[in-house]
């Protein structure tokens, strides 16, 4: 294994083992309700035609349904961080098919902003 793969998978362990922690501290909602969260932000900040969020709607509730999949199945382990990584580049790739260059971009900063979030909120933890 490569040094960038072990970071890449322990970045999404991470994710996951998050996910699972808010999950357990307070509901996060359904997949639809989470999938309708995330397409209402989404339709704000990319300024979403609405042929795209609704194909951006469709897509977000697909992969927060198999984001639930993992999440119930648990596991904090290199298995699930690898299905979780998939699915996530999956996602970008439908996203990227649908969104205009300007707005995967947009996407994706904003993507690395609320990992770079959540790695501060991991290093405050006591």
């Amino acid at each position: 294994m490569t040094l960038k793969f072990v970071k890449h998978a322990f970045s999404v362990a991470m994710i996951l083992v998050s996910l699972t922690s808010v999950a357990q501290q307070r509901q996060i909602g359904t997949p639809e309700e989470r999938a309708s969260r995330q397409t209402a932000r989404m339709k704000e900040t990319l300024q979403l035609s609405p042929d795209q969020e609704s194909s951006v709607a469709a897509i977000n509730l697909n992969y927060a349904k198999q984001a639930q999949s993992l999440l119930e199945a648990g596991g904090r382990n290199l298995k699930t961080a690898r299905e979780a990584r998939s699915m996530m580049k999956r996602k970008d790739d439908e996203l990227e098919k649908v969104l205009s260059k300007d707005q995967f971009k947009q996407y994706q900063d904003i993507k690395e902003e609320m990992r770079d979030a959540m790695k501060e909120r991991r290093r405050q933890r006591p």
